[in-house]
């Protein structure tokens, strides 16, 4: 929400929106050490849940993970360092193979002159709402002095570490790739509370997490606002799910229309939606967590 596998697709159609089914195992539990990347499609009833799982082996060398920005920032000096683009444009346009939408952003105008709300459209003046650095690069960082951000970091060893975020904390020297988020749900293997409408509501959600050690990355991309398909989850029951899935920590992403999660179908090497927005197509996005693995991506297990 601003601001504020595979072999053999199987295509399903849910109301206004597609689910790709990834070939993923819909049954079987994820076992990290599998292989470089994994991917589980998990359905759940009574109620309904759809969920995809990937886990990335930071340890292969044949796997890199990269924050990417959208478009092009549209001016030098002003508030808006990148524009909106669908996470499936940015995946394509840097030859990655997978890629989730990233932190909560805001965008110029999302209502025009007359008050319509034109939404987060493609090529509109975007920033993210915490830091982001990209190959070393840190474009954007808190504007707010007073608002900490927590983030989500590669490291120049490809490690992943959750970094809570203080207001005079510099970044960290060894930082190659950090993408913000909105809270962090797990910390060393204990559930984090929240009590707001936005934590206790269920909502489509996007959440990374983290393994003791940094070796393992989880993507975690649940559905929601879809009764028949995924009616989403609060961040107690995302956090449950990441301990249950082995991460040691674990950060909310952005969500609601914005959860996405693109992979490359290994049967035709064509970048693929998963899972089924909740807007019925695929939001744009001021940044995205992208994945390239230099072989075939996992067909089912």
């Amino acid at each position: 929400m601003p601001a504020k596998a595979i072999r053999n697709f199987v295509v399903l159609v849910v109301g206004a929106g597609l689910l790709f089914s990834a070939g993923c195992s819909a049954t079987n539990p994820m076992v990290s050490g599998r292989g470089p990347v994994t991917c589980q499609h998990i359905v759940r009833s009574h109620p309904n849940f759809s969920i995809f799982v990937v886990k990335i082996n930071l340890a292969d060398p044949r796997v890199s993970v990269r924050v990417a920005p959208g478009g092009p920032p549209p001016d030098r000096n002003g508030p808006w360092v990148t524009t909106l683009l669908p996470a499936s444009e940015i995946a394509e346009r840097d030859h990655y193979d997978i890629a989730i939408n990233g932190d909560f952003f805001e965008a110029k105008s999302t209502k025009d002159i007359e008050g319509k709300n034109t939404g987060y459209v493609k090529g509109k003046p975007a920033a993210p709402v915490g830091m982001a650095m990209t190959d070393g690069r840190l474009w954007h960082q808190t504007q707010k002095p007073s608002r900490v951000e927590p983030y989500l970091e590669i490291t120049t060893t490809n490690t992943a570490v959750i970094v809570a975020g203080s207001t005079n904390q510099p970044v960290d020297y060894y930082a190659r790739q950090i993408i913000g988020g909105g809270q962090i749900i797990v910390n060393n293997g204990t559930p984090i509370e929240y009590h707001s409408s936005f934590a206790t509501n269920r909502h489509p959600r996007t959440v990374v997490g983290v393994s003791k050690g940094g070796t393992v990355l989880t993507l975690f991309v649940v559905d929601g606002r879809q009764p028949s398909l995924s009616i989403g989850m609060t961040l107690a029951e995302l956090s449950q799910e990441m301990i249950r899935l082995g991460c040691n920590d674990a950060i909310n992403l952005d969500g609601g229309g914005s959860t996405t999660l693109v992979y490359r179908d290994p049967a035709d090497h064509q970048l693929k939606i998963l899972n089924s927005p909740s807007d019925a197509k695929e939001r744009s996005v001021a940044d995205v967590l992208e994945v390239k693995f230099d072989g075939s991506l996992p067909g089912p297990r």
